[in-house]
């Protein structure tokens, strides 16, 4: 029965590596766009060091946000290279990161996951977080899109991690690897940090309680949780109070009062939470968790049905909490949503409840009621949900060849310039690339057009005049 389960397990965990293959793959046709051609002419131009140093001066992209800036720049030396890397090792560590999570949670809970099922999870959650992006291009094939907004939902489970190791070897230099962590976590966007720095504030609350009570993992754990969440507000601060910041700040206007604040967070969580419970594919996610968690689990010991029903509002109401804290930025400053971009933030924590929830559900059931025709039926319907994702797979492909026809253009037109610089040419005629296809993203654009900021600091990286011609 075990080797038969464990066969069972391998298909779906083939289904969903196969989802994040397709988005791997696309990651060969990462190109750079938009604020990208800023960063670049600075790391070109300036250096490194002056590029990090434009966080205090320079308002024409945003180096305030200094994670950014750092991981640009580490990237940069690879070039085109560097970003085919990028979504590839992305997937890997997100993945990684998660299952590391799934473990720690799960054992502290005292039903510890096994890595099997935790990898199998984390590819879930990876796989519809990317899928359900509402917009797919901006937030995972743009480079300043995906540092700001993707790659801290990735670093957030390793600092996470980090506090719920409560091994005592090297604590000192644990402390430190933790400061820094949760510094850099933190220096993506203000919408990330905000959703850090809610999360360790929680726990450090809950730690403390538990310290309280002479709990062994909140006393081991509580000082990892506090250093975290300082160097989390360090964060929060550098981004909020960075003279950058300030000065695009009054763009915008007068901020929202508190009570303007409150009214707008608690309207447009409502809306998103709501949206994403009535949204027939975060139910769907719900369901093949939930089959998951029944068909490949096993009944270990009584399941105590009110605590695991206040622990299932436990976690819905914790990923409420989140998504208004990833939404409380926007609302603050510009009175609205964020971005769409942005919004890949809430929809990970939705979609990482919905598979908590789902999988909790299951086991649940399975250790409280699990007759063997239930169990047959449910292993067939498991079978057959797994379409859902397999259609999801199919529609996703199809993006493969809408961006490889974009790289290559964007190769082109490279090596069209470079030929031009390379012939001694002051300037060359470009084509501007539509993003139409992509759902949108910024390009060259002429001295009449709103992007044309772009086309400058693309000449400041090539030493070259553009002259673009509009699709």
């Amino acid at each position: 029965m075990r080797l038969e389960k464990k066969h069972l397990a391998l298909i779906p965990l083939a289904v969903f590596l196969i989802g994040l293959g397709v988005y791997a793959t696309l990651g060969v046709y990462f190109r750079y766009w938009a604020d990208d051609w800023c960063y670049n002419a600075d790391f070109r131009n300036l250096g490194f060091l002056e590029t990090l140093r434009g966080y205090a001066y320079n308002v024409t992209y945003t180096p305030s946000r200094y994670s950014v800036t750092i991981l640009a720049g580490l990237f940069y030396p690879l070039g085109v290279f560097g970003l085919q890397l990028l979504i590839p090792l992305s997937l890997l560590l997100w993945t990684g990161g998660l299952v590391r999570l799934s473990r720690s949670i799960s054992a502290l809970s005292g039903s510890p996951l096994s890595t099997f099922h935790a990898t199998l999870l984390s590819l879930v959650i990876v796989y519809f977080t990317i899928y359900l992006a509402p917009h797919l291009y901006q937030s995972v094939y743009w480079n300043t899109g995906f540092f700001t907004y993707t790659f801290p939902l990735i670093l957030i489970p390793w600092v996470l991690t980090s506090v719920l190791d409560s091994a005592s070897s090297l604590a000192p230099l644990r402390l430190v690897l933790i400061a820094l962590l949760s510094l850099l976590a933190g220096g993506f966007s203000e919408a990330s940090c905000t959703v850090l720095v809610s999360i360790l504030a929680v726990y450090t609350v809950i730690a403390f309680i538990g310290s309280r009570y002479k709990k062994v993992w909140a006393e081991k754990t509580f000082v990892n949780a506090v250093v975290a969440l300082t160097f989390a507000l360090i964060a929060m601060a550098l981004l909020v109070f960075a003279p950058s910041t300030q000065i695009r700040a009054e763009r915008y206007g007068e901020p929202a009062s508190l009570s303007e604040l409150i009214v707008l967070v608690f309207n447009f969580t409502r809306a998103f939470v709501t949206l994403s419970v009535k949204d027939y594919q975060h139910l769907l996610i719900f369901v093949l968790a939930g089959l998951f968690g029944f068909v490949l689990s096993t009944k270990e010991r009584d399941i105590n049905i009110p605590k695991t029903i206040a622990l299932g509002f436990g976690i819905f109401l914790f990923a409420v909490l989140l998504v208004a804290a990833s939404l409380t930025p926007s609302a603050y400053v510009e009175r609205g949503l964020p971005i769409e971009r942005t919004q890949i933030i809430p929809r990970h924590i939705m979609v990482f409840a919905f598979v908590a929830l789902g999988w909790i559900a299951g086991y649940a059931l399975r250790n409280v009621f699990a007759p063997l025709w239930l169990q047959k039926t449910l292993i067939v319907v498991s079978l057959l949900i797994l379409i859902f994702p397999i259609l999801t797979i199919l529609q996703s492909s199809k993006n493969i060849s809408i961006f490889q026809t974009r790289a290559q253009l964007w190769d082109e037109r490279e090596a069209t310039i470079l030929s031009a610089v390379a012939g001694g040419q002051s300037r060359v005629e470009v084509l501007a690339i539509d993003g139409a296809p992509v759902g949108g993203i910024r390009d060259f654009d002429p001295p009449d057009k709103k992007g044309y900021w772009i086309t400058r600091c693309a000449e400041d990286y090539y030493q070259i005049k553009l002259q673009v011609i509009l699709p």
